[in-house]
């Protein structure tokens, strides 16, 4: 009897609880994650979803489909601009889907003309539109409405006696004009021309590295296994983007997981990225995990507050870092599910919202920020902007949704170190992992601890001074005294 009342009462309790509404959760077919100081794997919450997907058609039912499309670009209206390199066109539309234009031919001095296997396009801050037209061997440039502008080919490479198959990739430009070509299997580095398509010279090359263990290899090796050898080394860029203030991002493929794939360009070509981290490199999935593939950037875009995106070919993912080389989040996978890429070769940004462009399914995925994601992107906003005591809050945040996030143990620590509380913040920084900061908390908490008591140490030991000098002074007196009773 009391197992059937037992029996009676859980089943009623199911009942209820089947009954109460609960909370739905998206599915999301990828998990969040980031990397700890060791370079370790920790699990996080997810930061973007994917909300819709948008194709040609969503556009307008006339345009078919995307054919391999290679690249895309957004300009400061917010106007999405998608090469379509398999139909030769550039599909441009705003934000609610309204086409604006449809770029398949332009007058070029009274001529027809049209583009041939394009493979990327970039809009300046004046809206020029740049297409790197591979098959024809030229940087075509265009106005906003698509007219002709003027071409870069054939470039005069001056005194360079090799000559070179000007086949552009990948195109980027400064807003003083100076446009920036990756150009097929050419390793001296990005190939660089002024306001008016003069070439004049190679810009950030690509230092190779070679382990030791290649080192005793080639002692072995033939000369042909040599030879192939450095065919192979990967020395190419993939991706190019440049900021608000003229630094040029690319990405490239390096076979060596130790090794950064991004590097931040200054106006001479040297990479002044940085990165804090001592075990923890810019380039994708760490070296810790050991299966699969190395990530293979092809793509990086750069946005406000000193925050960059790349995005990962092996498998499909989008790493964000900021200024100082923090991974904020990691989202995306390799799938067909909603959310996933198959084949993703361009990203883009507008606002906080993300665009994949995935090339074999002739889509792009657009991903929003979670709260998760929306808190990171605010307090790495706020830190950049030297408001480090304003982001404690949204820090503090943070961590309800993931109490082991080192970013956000470390944010609050900082902040406790400019108000001067060098206890609480050497202990959110050691949670954090934060050694640069924990050293420079420790250091500044000596140095306190020395100014306040250096008065106190100084007047004891004055005070210690002046005791033995009287006790010396009086064994001293003594001393003579005795000495003149003697001789009485």
């Amino acid at each position: 009897m009391r197992n059937i009342s037992k029996i009676l009462v859980i089943g009623l309790c199911a009942i209820l609880i089947m009954a109460c509404p609960l909370p739905v959760m998206a599915a999301v077919p990828y998990q969040g994650y980031t990397f700890n100081h060791w370079g370790g794997l920790i699990p996080a919450p997810v930061s973007y979803t994917a909300t819709r997907v948008i194709t040609a058609a969503d556009i307008c039912p006339e345009l078919g489909s995307f054919l391999r499309p290679n690249d895309m670009a957004v300009d400061k209206n917010n106007i999405i601009y998608v090469l379509d390199t398999g139909n030769n066109r550039i599909v441009a539309f705003d934000q609610d889907l309204n086409l604006v234009r449809i770029i398949s031919y332009f007058d070029r001095d009274g001529i027809t003309d049209t583009f041939n296997n394009p493979g990327g396009i970039f809009v300046c801050y004046a809206l020029n539109i740049y297409i790197a037209d591979t098959e024809n061997r030229r940087v075509v440039i265009l106005d906003s409405e698509g007219r002709f502008l003027s071409q870069i080919y054939n470039p005069d490479l001056g005194d360079i006696d090799d000559a070179v198959d000007f086949r552009p990739l990948r195109v980027a430009a400064d807003r003083a004009g100076r446009v920036y070509v990756i150009v097929m299997h050419v390793f001296e580095g990005i190939m660089r021309f002024d306001e008016d398509g003069q070439f004049f010279g190679y810009f950030g090359t690509i230092e190779v590295r070679i382990s030791a263990a290649d080192i005793f290899w080639r002692r072995f090796a033939t000369q042909a296994q040599r030879e192939r050898q450095r065919r192979f080394i990967p020395t190419e860029f993939t991706g190019i983007d440049v900021d608000d203030y003229g630094f040029v991002f690319t990405t490239h493929w390096d076979l060596r997981s130790s090794n950064d794939q991004v590097m931040r360009l200054n106006p001479r070509g040297n990479d002044v990225l940085r990165n804090l981290n001592e075990n923890v490199v810019i380039n994708g999935d760490q070296r810790t995990r050991w299966y699969g593939t190395n990530s293979f950037f092809v793509d990086i875009i750069t946005r406000p507050n000193g925050l960059y995106s790349t995005l990962d070919a092996t498998r499909g993912r989008v790493f964000t870092y900021d200024s100082e080389g923090n991974l904020l989040y990691v989202f995306g996978g390799d799938g067909s599910v909603m959310g996933m890429n198959r084949n993703p070769v361009a990203l883009d940004v507008i606002g906080d919202n993300i665009m994949v462009l995935d090339s074999l399914r002739g889509r792009i995925v657009y991903y929003e920020p979670t709260e998760y994601g929306a808190l990171i992107n605010l307090a790495a906003a706020l830190r950049y902007q030297g408001d480090e005591l304003g982001s404690v809050e949204v820090w503090r945040q943070v961590m309800v949704l993931n109490e082991h996030s080192e970013m956000a143990l470390s944010g609050i620590g900082r902040a406790y170190l400019l108000e001067g509380e060098y206890e609480l913040a050497m202990d959110y920084l050691r949670r954090g992992m934060n050694l640069r900061y924990y050293s420079l908390a420790l250091g500044r908490r000596r140095q306190v601890f020395v100014e306040d008591n250096l008065p106190l140490v100084l007047s004891l030991g004055l005070l210690v001074a002046v005791a033995l000098a009287v006790r010396s002074v009086y064994r001293n007196v003594k001393g003579i005294g005795r000495g003149e009773e003697l001789y009485d």
